[in-house]
């Protein structure tokens, strides 16, 4: 409850917060653009008063300048007439040149020939060469004109001068000074219009844009076309994307100049959000205050008597019936603890009573299951083509697995492996109606695919609500054909003589029970002399340690690389193998086994591994499985013989699998060792039996195949 109540009250606070916080977000957000508007509405406004009044200084700079520029060339031109011999006198003027602060003077005839200059090299040059020089040609055709030129690049050398010019004083001709405008140029380079723009944006991450007569006064790296610039609405806020940048913008016009402000909409955003951070961390203050304070009142005068309550009702259902609750903070819970105590005190009564009723239940249903499944081994004692085990190890409470085999005649090995999805006499009852369903079907020599249908159809007539997962097969005793069902989750390894135990492939159907007109395939496969199965339910892979580890597959492989001779100590070997796993947990599931070995035509087999060089070790065993089919002596010898000859041939280390099978008429020996294209029989070319081969396998593994019939 505590759990449940806080878990809602922190939901709902988180909603509210939530919502609280998306309006404030919206209500920051459209102030967050106000305020951006009228920041660069004012710094636009500031800028273009700025620029006005730049341009205006500028104006009286060059007043000034032009006016000192023409009193100097009026002095010059009235010395010139006081003095004309100073016309020849180079140095005099180099000196008068100076004097006056200009770089260049000039002074030309009546055809606009400059006759006298300094630099000495402007002698001869013609004032109507270029357009820079032309106009004062007018100063020679109307005596009294003055001239003043704005800087411009001259048409000598193509530096920048002002030049000023009047008309001879004292004959037709010209009179030019050429200054160097670095005052100028210095004040013009002090006010452009990106220093004006920095100035006014300061420490801001924005740009502003000037555009005047088709022309841009300034470009920024935003690198915008004029239509961009033309299209921005004015005295509105707009937004714009740049180079993948959004943008704010705003636009102003006076006077045939606009300026657009750009502000990256990341700024205008974190305006609101150092508000709403603010009002976000308070929030989240007031919020702990009040998760706090309502849990704390929650838990002082609730909780404290629920969980007393809480915890003697956990001792109760731990097997504590003696126990009582005896919490009496308020009345709700003395109405309560009583309850539970009238309760508790029934309940005492009616479990044992129950309790002597399930023991006995499932006394009985174990009875049930003990008494289905077959105990005596070996099941067939004269039979020689197989050899069969099973066992069934029942978890804490009584389960549903069982095994179950028998011979139609006196062909075929018919058996299976079920698990029924219950527990208890039910799961006992049903156990017992699906073996007897299963024999009577496997009677009229049905097929494993039609006889899994036919047993499908009748567990599904009844009302038991019952599940069955099975592995049915039939197994032909004379050829080793195998034609299996397999129904649910039961699962089957396979061994070949010579290798390891590996999942048999095959495709699993429905579980019997739960649809009458579910389908089943059958599969096929042969079995050759020394082959085993293992069959096994899911409480073998799924039973568990004390740190709730499930066993597996792998491990159980693992458990089955342990060489058995007989298949008998198969399933003891996987329960071995689980007992020192789980340890003393109790398992939740019944672990049910089932392990087949086909030995066909041969009585008598001998499976061993061994080193090469203990091949003497081995000889007397193969005597005795010999003898138990009445070879011949010489026979007996010829076989030792053999053994000893291929295990001297191979390197004393090599480990080496030896198989035995034989019978009265025939006997078969296989080697199995890891050396790769080594065949024993190539040096030894003279040994005493009828027929071999040699063969190497993928894992680079030799199988050398010796027969021989007996006498």
């Amino acid at each position: 409850m505590q759990r449940k109540f806080l878990s809602w009250l922190f939901v709902l606070i988180c909603a509210a917060f939530t919502v609280a916080g998306g309006l404030a977000y919206l209500q920051f957000h459209r102030q967050a653009k106000a305020r951006a508007v009228l920041l660069m509405s004012n710094r636009l406004h500031d800028l273009m008063l700025l620029i006005r009044f730049t341009q205006e200084n500028m104006r009286h700079v060059e007043q000034i300048n032009d006016a000192t520029t023409l009193e100097r060339t009026r002095a010059l031109a009235e010395i010139i007439r006081l003095n004309p011999g100073i016309i020849d006198d180079q140095e005099a003027l180099q000196g008068l040149c100076n004097d006056l602060g200009a770089k260049q003077l000039c002074i030309s005839d009546e055809k606009g020939i400059i006759i006298a200059g300094v630099p000495a090299s402007l002698n001869g040059y013609n004032l109507g060469q270029h357009e820079q020089s032309r106009p004062f040609l007018k100063c020679i055709k109307t005596p009294g004109t003055e001239i003043v030129q704005r800087p411009r690049s001259n048409g000598f050398s193509g530096q920048v001068f002002q030049y000023c010019g009047v008309s001879r004083p004292d004959a037709p001709g010209i009179v030019q000074l050429g200054f160097t405008p670095q005052h100028e140029l210095m004040v013009r380079n002090s006010i452009t219009f990106d220093k004006l723009a920095r100035n006014i944006m300061g420490n801001t991450a924005g740009h502003i844009v000037a555009f005047r007569d088709g022309q841009f006064l300034n470009r920024d790296e935003l690198n915008l076309p004029s239509s961009a610039i033309l299209s921005i609405p004015l005295n509105v806020i707009g937004e714009i994307n740049v180079g993948g940048k959004d943008y704010a913008t705003y636009a102003i016009e006076e006077d045939g100049t606009r300026l657009v402000g750009f502000m990256p909409l990341r700024e205008v955003n974190n305006i609101s959000a150092k508000s709403l951070r603010y009002l976000l961390w308070s929030n989240i203050g007031l919020f702990v205050l009040m998760f706090i304070a309502v849990w704390w009142l929650l838990r002082r005068y609730v909780l404290k008597g629920l969980n007393r309550i809480n915890h003697s009702l956990r001792r109760i259902t731990e097997g504590y019936t003696e126990e009582r609750v005896e919490v009496k903070d308020t009345p709700e819970l003395i109405r309560l603890s009583t309850g539970i105590n009238a309760m508790v005190e029934s309940l005492q009564s009616y479990g044992e009573q129950k309790r002597e009723r399930l023991n006995k239940e499932l006394q009985l249903a174990s009875a049930i299951q003990n008494t289905m499944l077959p105990h005596k081994f070996p099941a067939f004692p004269d039979q020689t083509a197989f050899d069969l085990y099973a066992t069934s190890t029942q978890a804490q409470v009584v389960g549903g697995d069982f095994y179950d085999f028998f011979m139609p005649d006196s062909r075929h090995l018919c058996f299976l492996l079920g698990d029924v999805a219950d527990t208890g006499i039910p799961a006992a009852l049903f156990m017992m109606r699906a073996v007897s369903v299963i024999r009577e079907l496997a009677k009229s020599g049905a097929t494993p695919q039609k006889l899994v249908t036919k047993a499908n159809k009748e567990l599904c007539s009844g009302d038991s609500g019952m599940r069955l997962s099975l592995f049915y097969g039939r197994l032909n005793l004379s050829t080793g054909d195998l034609r299996f069902v397999n129904a649910g989750t039961p699962q089957a390894l396979l061994r070949r003589p010579g290798s390891e135990y590996e999942m048999l492939a095959m495709n699993s159907g429905a579980v019997l029970g739960v649809h009458a007109g579910a389908s089943y395939n059958e599969c096929r496969m042969k079995l050759e002399p020394g082959d085993r199965l293992f069959l096994y339910t899911n409480g073998v892979i799924n039973a568990t340690d004390a740190g709730h580890t499930p066993f597996g597959t792998a491990r159980l492989q693992e458990a089955l690389r342990v060489h058995m001779e007989s298949v008998n100590d198969v399933p003891l070997q996987v329960r071995t193998a689980l007992q020192q796993f789980t340890g003393n947990m109790e398992q939740q599931s019944d672990c049910t086994m089932l392990a087949l070995e086909f030995r066909g035509k041969w009585r008598s087999r001998l499976e061993i591994n061994i080193l090469a060089s203990e091949a003497e070790q081995v000889l007397p065993q193969l005597q005795e499985k010999l003898e138990s089919v009445f070879a011949a002596p010489s026979d007996i010898s010829a076989m030792q013989t053999t053994v000893r000859q291929i295990m001297h041939a191979l390197p004393p280390d090599t480990a080496v699998e030896l198989q035995l099978q034989c019978n009265e008429q025939e006997a078969q020996l296989n080697f199995h060792y890891n050396q790769p294209h080594l065949n024993p029989l190539v040096s030894l070319p003279h040994l005493p039996i009828d027929r071999a081969t040699y063969s190497t396998d993928r894992q680079h593994s030799s199988t050398l195949k010796l027969s021989k019939t007996l006498l």
